[in-house]
């Protein structure tokens, strides 16, 4: 069944077609205009059977809530006293006539009200192709019955492609090994602050301006305890940084975006690449979780 329009918010004009079925899955035929949006969600020119990614965060809301998640705000409830980290410069006395410049990474209190924070539902979207040799962009298998599951999915492919279809899981199955590209991995071995600085420059350079100097901070701290190889995020998982320590089994979690914390992974990197986002950040998989705060040197360098 086609589906043509900006949202839906109901499931009640589908009923008749997913009275069918148990399972379904959403999909698009791949045609020359679809095949506009390939790269921008993240797939490669390619587009072989197979490729699996989380689609970018920069279609609208339902794109931005579907790899970042969402903070529910509670403006009913009284604010509340929270922190972020500033960073603190003045003059220091140096001798006659003469001042150095000192910088320090302080708590900056301040209100706001109280948030819970939604976890991204991070529907990745796959290459699919058919027995007659077109290919389809598919979504996994979704349960009929989870309607709010299957609401988002459809949003999402109407936030992107303006259009999809409602299909029998047989019909868009992904014959090949998914092949996930979330993740880059940087050129291997351990690298000076000065060369990994040039490959995460761009992320610096978006994350807003308050936060660049605190980032680009933690960064260089945690690349000084030698990670053997640095993964950076791509599409939705795009300004997200993981600094792998495989003779600890530690992986090392920085985004400017989640949590406002350093989580620290326990996993191989090859397991932990084909996870889906909602898996990583969930506490299954976090050994540690470091606040953004005060103390937050010592405690990562404790750690590594």
């Amino acid at each position: 069944m086609l589906i043509k329009k900006r949202r839906i918010r109901t499931l009640k004009p589908f009923k008749g077609v997913l009275s069918k079925y148990k399972n379904i899955i959403i999909g698009v035929p791949i045609d020359t205009e679809i095949s506009k949006l390939t790269s921008k969600i993240g797939f490669t020119s390619k587009i072989e059977n197979g490729e699996t990614v989380l689609p970018s965060a920069h279609f609208g809301p339902v794109s931005s809530f579907n790899a970042e998640g969402k903070n529910l705000i509670h403006r009913d409830q009284p604010m509340e006293k929270v922190y972020r980290v500033g960073e603190w410069k003045w003059k220091q006395w140096y001798g006659r006539y003469q001042t150095i410049e000192r910088t320090k990474f302080v708590d900056i209190p301040y209100k706001r009200y109280p948030r819970t924070f939604i976890a991204p539902p991070s529907i990745e979207l796959s290459i699919s192709a058919v027995q007659n040799g077109s290919k389809l962009i598919v979504s996994p298998t979704i349960d009929v019955s989870d309607e709010d599951k299957v609401i988002h999915v459809i949003n999402l492919f109407l936030e992107i492609f303006g259009e999809c279809q409602i299909l029998d899981p047989k019909m868009g199955e992904v014959t090949s090994p998914t092949r996930r590209l979330n993740w880059t991995i940087l050129p291997q071995g351990q690298m000076p602050w000065s060369s990994l600085k040039k490959e995460v420059e761009k992320i610096i350079e978006e994350t807003p301006k308050g936060n660049r100097s605190y980032l680009e901070h933690r960064l260089e701290l945690i690349n000084k305890h030698n990670p053997d190889f640095t993964a950076v995020g791509n599409a939705g998982f795009h300004g997200y940084i993981i600094m792998g320590f495989t003779n600890k089994n530690l992986f090392v979690l920085e985004s400017p975006f989640y949590g406002n914390a350093t989580y620290i992974l326990e996993n191989n990197w090859e397991e932990l690449s084909k996870k889906t986002k909602a898996e990583i950040i969930s506490a299954n998989l976090c050994k540690y979780r470091l606040i953004h705060k005060e103390g937050w040197d010592s405690e990562i360098s404790k750690i590594l």
